[in-house]
């Protein structure tokens, strides 16, 4: 454990020796390349050209501060622009959209109110089709006005009860059949008179069908 620390002291000390070697060898030969040839040039100028050299170091001088100002102020300028475009473009963009918005709320509503009388017409189509074509099966135009009502209640009117929601949470099994009613000309019978009347022509045609045979086998 020891010697892995001691490891890794020896590779940092490595490290920052190389970093520090590297960096005075840069600074180095920006002293050389450059500060030391500028600094003997000015000296120079100062020797050569005492007037010209005052007048332009003064120069520089006074200008320093209002070419900082001037780059300062032209960062300023550009990037208050930038936000401002950036700023309108959003709040374009948003009114765009609110405006898009608006009328598509408005076409989405139209489209609600004219859906309205087209299922109207659709369901009156289909009807009309379904009474012309149980009159077509059937013999007599009541029986066909009959059925087709019976099949309109049971499609539509039941399917929508049966749809909504129970009262009591649970649905009461009822018999359909109680509450039909079978027409035969002008006489209107129940189901269960019919289910009944049934019964006795079955038992009557028995019973005759008995009678038939006593002769018979009497024979």
């Amino acid at each position: 454990m020891y010697e892995s620390e001691e490891t890794q002291d020896d590779l940092l000390s490595a490290y920052f020796e190389k970093s520090a070697t590297a960096v005075r060898h840069s600074f180095g030969r920006f002293e050389k390349e450059l500060v030391r040839p500028t600094v003997r040039y000015i000296i120079d100028s100062f020797q050569l050209h005492p007037i010209r050299s005052t007048l332009l170091t003064i120069y520089a001088a006074l200008s320093a501060l209002p070419i900082l100002s001037f780059i300062g102020f032209t960062v300023f300028v550009f990037s208050s622009f930038i936000f401002l475009a950036l700023c309108t473009a959003l709040l374009a963009a948003l009114v765009v959209m609110l405006f898009s918005g608006f009328w598509l709320a408005c076409i989405l509503v139209f489209l609600l109110f004219l859906s309205v009388p087209i299922t109207a017409s659709v369901l009156s189509v289909y009807l009309v089709l379904r009474l012309a074509l149980i009159s077509r099966q059937e013999t007599s135009v009541r029986g066909a006005f009959v059925q087709w009502a019976k099949e309109t209640k049971v499609r539509f009117i039941k399917g929508e009860e049966a749809s909504g929601p129970e009262p009591n949470g649970s649905a009461e099994p009822h018999d359909e059949s109680e509450g039909e009613t079978l027409v035969v000309g002008s006489v209107v019978l129940d189901a269960s008179s019919s289910k009944s009347a049934v019964k006795q022509d079955a038992g009557t045609d028995g019973a005759q069908h008995v009678q038939d045979a006593k002769p018979e086998v009497s024979s």
